[in-house]
Parts: structure tokens; C-alpha cells; sequence
């Protein structure tokens, strides 16, 4: 696997319901001490974690969760953005769509890195889209990911794999949709999260009490996965690791 960069690939900002019960459940998950919370964000690897209380819709509770891909010059950035035809609003933590939940932010450790255990980092985040198009063209046009694999998974649905930095980003998406967008035509629809001992981590989160899926063959050649089945953590959460 591609070693973890020093810096956030990405700023991930889950909505929840009660931000102290996701910020003790992603405690346990990761394996640290000093939860993240509104005023804390935690840095893991690739990724710098936030939590945001936030009312969540019963069938839309994707929603609400936004992604911020780490830049050098937000400035600079958003100006790009607005003439690539991407509005964006301020943020307290960059700039982001105003209504689709990706944006900018400046390319610091804003949080707290936390000690590297089992959990090193963020391996992919899977987002939905309506239109394979209108992902290409966002994720790869609008923010400049590299395009690295567009697959068949089914009728009129398509797997794209896109990279920032050691950070994948994979979209599942219809072949096309002749609706017009809407804010929740993109959403996190789940997150990755990189083990170095998926035996390991399966066994600490256990122990703990967490509620999990049995270890299996990840779809990816050589790697191992489990599902972390605690609706606290705000999205739908896997485990992945070398086999």
C-alpha cells in the first residue's frame, strides 16, 4: 500500500445526530485518546476528521456530510472553481459547493495528529453520484483527481476510481440520468479506513464492544475487510487491510 502523506489528503466532516456519542465511537474505532468534536478535529494519517452536530432525515442521512480535498492556496482555488462553473460558500473550515457537499481547504494540520496505531489513515471514501458523466466531470475536471478506472457493476451502474495523493476516491454512479442535479445528487455515501492488522483491529474493536461483520476477502486483490455496524459513527463504515 502507498505509504500515509505527513499532511490531510482531505478534511471529512460527518453530520451527526449527537457529535459526543460519534466522537467516542470513532475513539474506539481508531484507537486513540482525545476524541474529535467540534472544536477538536483529529488528524489520522491522510485524513483530518470533524464532527458536526446536524439534524439527520430519516432515508437522507448522507446528506449532510461534507469533503474538503486539502489545497495550498484556497484563494487561488476557489477562484478556479467559480470559473469552472462550481459556486461555493464559506465555511467554517474552507469553501465548499453551495449544493454539493465538496470544497477546499487549506492544506495544514488544523488538528491534533494523533499516535499511528492499527488505524493508520483513510484508504478510499465511496461517494454516489446520479450521472457517471457529471462525476467525471466534477471529481476529475472540477477538482482535478486522477481519473484511474471506470468499470461496469451492473445495468446502468458504473464503479470510478479516482486518486488524491494516497487517498482513493470511489464513486458509484448510474450510466445516466436524465433528471436535473439536485443537492443530494452527490453524497459520501461511506468511508475506508486503513488497517495495518485487519486481524488486530478486528479483535481490539471486539473487545470493545463494537459491533462487527466477519473478516472477508475485500474486493481489491490482496486486501481483507469488515463492517463496522455502529449507526453512531455517522456513515457506513468498513475496516480494509493488506491480506
Amino acid at each position: 500500500m502507498i505509504p500515509p502523506t505527513p499532511l490531510p489528503t482531505a478534511i471529512v466532516e460527518l453530520a451527526c445526530a449527537d457529535p459526543a456519542l460519534a466522537a467516542r465511537t470513532h475513539e474506539t474505532l481508531l484507537g486513540l485518546s482525545g476524541a474529535p468534536d467540534a472544536d477538536s478535529p483529529l488528524v489520522v494519517g491522510n485524513t483530518e476528521l470533524r464532527l458536526r452536530r446536524a439534524p439527520v432525515e430519516e432515508g437522507d442521512a448522507d446528506a449532510g456530510h461534507r469533503v474538503y480535498f486539502a489545497v495550498d492556496a484556497v484563494a487561488a482555488m476557489r477562484r478556479l472553481l467559480t470559473r469552472r462553473g462550481f459556486p461555493v460558500v464559506d465555511s467554517t473550515v474552507g469553501v465548499i459547493g453551495g449544493s454539493t457537499p465538496l470544497g477546499v481547504a487549506a492544506r495544514e494540520a488544523v488538528g491534533e495528529a494523533a499516535h499511528a496505531g492499527d488505524v493508520t489513515g483513510m484508504d478510499h471514501l465511496v461517494f454516489t453520484c446520479d450521472n457517471r458523466d457529471r462525476a467525471v466531470a466534477l471529481f476529475g475536471g472540477v477538482f482535478d483527481l486522477d481519473f484511474r478506472l471506470d468499470q461496469p457493476i451492473g445495468d446502468n451502474a458504473r464503479q470510478l476510481f479516482f486518486r488524491a495523493g494516497d487517498l482513493i476516491v470511489e464513486v458509484v454512479t448510474a450510466v445516466t440520468s436524465t433528471e436535473p442535479p439536485t443537492p443530494a445528487a452527490t453524497s459520501l455515501w461511506g468511508v475506508a479506513w486503513r488497517s495495518t492488522d485487519v486481524e488486530a483491529t478486528h479483535a481490539r474493536l471486539s473487545s470493545a464492544g463494537l459491533d462487527l461483520s466477519e473478516i472477508r476477502t475485500g474486493r481489491k486483490k490482496g486486501t481483507r475487510i469488515f463492517t463496522v455496524r455502529e449507526r453512531a459513527l455517522g456513515t457506513r463504515t468498513v475496516i480494509i487491510g493488506p491480506a
